[in-house]
């Protein structure tokens, strides 16, 4: 069973009335989720990019930009079209359903609306949320591995190649003696071709990849933390 860090999950509402926001705030906040109200539509793209929330409320009917309107605006741009939308809305027809469905929200939920249900849709589609990155991501790795077994032949026969050269000029050196700098720049190439045999051997058997953090931006593979088959 998935169990959410409710903390850490962002709901953001956008409702142009006050009243509205106030309400499923306090619903929200009876489930420990954070949450970030606008009253207005039009900053809504920004919040979003800003903010990254998990699940946005969004109600049909406001002023100057229709929830509709905002939908589509979100699921256009590459950084926003994931997020689950959900609609607020008194009008519950088939016609209005199916439009919101149609601009790319995940849900259509009819005012007036209690709490429970509220939540329980909020839950369920951060849930698959949360499921869907996973599954990405476990297809992201196992590309990742595979090409990197795919390409390991190759570089084995290179590293193998390098050390082999470096075995000749070996042998060269105990007939001729050859000088001490290239003897100790010989020596350097063979240890950089062996560490990065050992860096093959660590991609080919890593069986669950982990990232550490590089830079804001950035992960990077983590040796120390992935899981090596055989370890």
């Amino acid at each position: 069973m998935l169990n959410l860090d409710k903390e850490k999950i962002l709901i953001m509402v956008v409702d142009d009335e006050m009243i509205n926001l106030r309400i499923i705030d306090s619903m929200l906040k009876t489930e420990n989720f954070r949450s970030l109200l606008l009253n207005d539509p039009l900053k809504s793209m920004e919040a979003a990019l800003v903010n990254s929330p998990d699940v946005i409320l969004l109600d049909v009917s406001m002023p100057h930009m229709s929830g509709f309107e905002v939908c589509r605006q979100l699921k256009t741009n590459p950084l926003t079209a994931k997020i689950p939308v959900l609609f607020l809305s008194g009008q519950n027809s088939s016609e209005f359903v199916i439009k919101g469905l149609e601009v790319g929200a995940q849900d259509y939920i009819a005012k007036p609306f209690n709490a429970p249900e509220l939540l329980a849709r909020v839950k369920t589609h951060i849930k698959l949320k949360i499921m869907l990155e996973e599954f990405i991501e476990m297809e992201q790795l196992k590309a990742l591995h595979a090409a990197m077994v795919s390409q390991n032949h190759t570089l084995n026969q290179h590293i193998t190649s390098i050390l082999g050269h470096v075995d000749i000029i070996e042998l060269i050196n105990e007939k001729e003696k050859l000088p001490d700098k290239i003897m100790d720049n010989i020596r350097a190439i063979e240890k950089s071709a062996v560490g990065i045999d050992e860096i093959i051997k660590k991609f080919t058997n890593i069986s669950k990849i982990k990232f550490a953090k590089y830079s804001e931006k950035t992960d990077m593979l983590d040796f120390n933390t992935s899981s090596i088959e055989g370890d």
